[in-house]
This record gives structure tokens, sequence and C-alpha cells, in this order.
């Protein structure tokens, strides 16, 4: 299942807008892309840490977990849980003329709906 969801991630996740991206597993493990210098590799680790984090807080205090998004100054933080604890993160510029809200929506949606079908 890993190495499905690194190369629908590498296929998917490369858009105009996405500044970095990244999976996190229950098992702790990371997969992650960074197109900016804005988002190193540790910091970008660090995010998916902190990011796994919260959707378990969210779940253990009953709140609705399956998206969170999070906004910073310069970038959006979308993420999604899945059933199985996996968890996407794609940063996106904020800039209106290349971020598109509802092609990354359409990625959560379709990563949460991963792997239903294959092993």
């Amino acid at each position: 299942m890993k190495e499905f969801l690194s190369q629908w991630l590498s296929r998917r996740a490369r858009l105009r807008s996405v500044l970095a991206c990244g999976v996190r597993y229950p098992d702790k493990t990371s997969f992650a892309q960074t197109w900016s210098p804005d988002f190193p590799a540790q910091a970008l680790d660090n995010a998916l840490r902190c990011m796994s984090d919260a959707f378990q807080v969210l779940k253990i205090n009953f709140f609705p977990n399956e998206q969170i998004r999070w906004v910073y100054e310069n970038a959006f933080l979308y993420c999604g849980r899945r059933n199985d604890g996996i968890c996407l993160a794609i940063f996106t510029s904020r800039d209106p003329q290349v971020f598109d809200q509802e092609t990354i929506e359409r990625l959560i949606v379709e990563f949460q709906a991963l792997g239903h079908e294959t092993p």
C-alpha cells in the first residue's frame, strides 16, 4: 500500500499550486515531496508528524476527523485521514491566481477512497 500511495501522490499532487505534500502512515513512517525552498524535508516531516497527532487528538475527543485545513500567512495546509489511519497533507499557495480549492478537495476525497479496490 505504501508504494501504491507514493506513486499516486507523485502522479496526482504535482499541481501548480502545490508547494509540498506528504503521506504519514500509522507506523510513523512517511513519504514527502517538496517543490518549494520554504518547505525543507525535515520541516515537512515534522509537519506530517504534527498533522497525524492532531488527527489523533480530534478522534479521541470525538470531533470530526476526516479533513482539516490550516490557514497560514502564505499557505494553506489541507489534510485528509483515511479509515486505516493513513494521513495526507498538501501545502498550497494562497495566491488566488494559482490556487484551486476544488481540485485539492477532490484529491483528498480520492485519497480517502484509494485502496478500497486494491490490496
